[in-house]
């Protein structure tokens, strides 16, 4: 009886496929190739027993024989609830690693704009002006905070601190400090961990712990002038104590990546926030070969564990939501 691992993965070149499905021959399986996008009919799914790559959750429960999904995504908020499953028991796992060197850049480029004032240069391009707007900053001498120091968090914590920066981490659990980080605090220490930081990253999955990390209060406590950065879920941030801090002046800047409400709606008034720079959630993506080729390999790296009948490597605990 055949194994079917349906597959939904964009930027799939026929150089990767080609290895998909020698990996998944030699091992027992067929794949079976399926349209991005949703509203399959249900004996697509129904003889899957892996479905791989960035299926929606509404078209989960048509996978009657699904066993592992292996979702494309490194955040797996939108598969955590037990009613999109067609039973019980449905391993979860994500790609974690494969955005790390993707996102990391993203969030560097974006501080470096607004630390070296792009928008504002930006904005007298347009108007045809050729003023000196005054000083600017730099990564280098500054503090950087970076909250959630996983894969994405790490390298970019890497990154800052071959550029000069004094790097702060924050995470859940007290562990060993990595090299490239110069002081480690847990979450309940994010005020102080914040206070006098330059830039502040959010890395951080979207679960209840950390709807609304940066309040109000956490943003009273951000040194004038400090560039907020998020790139994690849009819910870490409430959005109108953001819009109150810049409005303000009190923050130097903020980039978002990702907003409470996606798309970001056009009569949102975030859009006309003073140095604030909105991209729609693609620091990730699959924009990036890199990221691509990573999700693959990890995937054919869990397949053959799978099949080995021992434990992979990124299973996810959905009720944790991480």
């Amino acid at each position: 009886m055949s194994r079917f691992i349906g597959v939904q993965v964009a930027s799939l070149t026929e150089e990767r496929e080609k290895r998909l499905r020698s990996a998944a021959e030699e091992l027992g399986f067929s794949i079976k190739l399926l349209p991005k996008g949703s509203g399959y009919e249900p004996q697509e799914l129904s003889d899957c027993e892996i479905l791989f790559g960035g299926f929606p959750a509404s078209e989960l429960r048509h996978a009657t024989s699904l066993k592992w999904f292996a979702t494309s995504n490194a955040g797996i908020n939108n598969y955590v609830s037990d009613d999109i499953y067609p039973h019980e028991g449905v391993i979860l796992t994500n790609s974690s690693g494969a955005y790390g060197v993707a996102i990391s850049e993203h969030l560097l480029v974006t501080a470096l704009m607004l630390l070296r004032r792009m928008p504002e240069y930006a904005e007298q391009q347009r108007e045809k002006k050729w003023n000196y707007l005054g000083k600017v900053r730099s990564i280098y001498g500054s503090v950087v905070t970076v909250v959630g120091t996983g894969d994405i968090g790490g390298n970019f914590a890497r990154r800052c601190k071959a550029l000069g920066a004094y790097v702060r981490g924050v995470k859940r659990s007290r562990t060993e400090k990595p090299d490239y980080i110069d002081e480690l605090y847990l979450r309940d220490e994010l005020i102080a961990a914040i206070r006098d930081a330059d830039v502040v990253a959010l890395c951080l999955p979207g679960t209840a712990e950390t709807e609304h990390i940066i309040g109000e209060r956490e943003l009273r406590s951000m040194k004038p002038g400090a560039i907020l950065l998020n790139v994690g879920r849009g819910s870490a941030i409430d959005q109108q104590a953001l819009m109150k801090a810049l409005e303000s002046g009190h923050l130097g800047g903020a980039a978002l990546d990702v907003t409470e409400t996606e798309p970001l709606p056009a009569s949102d008034p975030l859009w006309d926030m003073p140095n604030l720079i909105i991209t729609p959630h693609v620091s990730g993506n699959d924009s990036l070969s890199h990221t691509t080729d990573m999700i693959v390999d990890m995937f054919i790296e869990d397949l053959k564990l799978y099949v080995e009948g021992r434990p992979m490597l990124r299973v996810m605990d959905r009720k944790k939501g991480y």
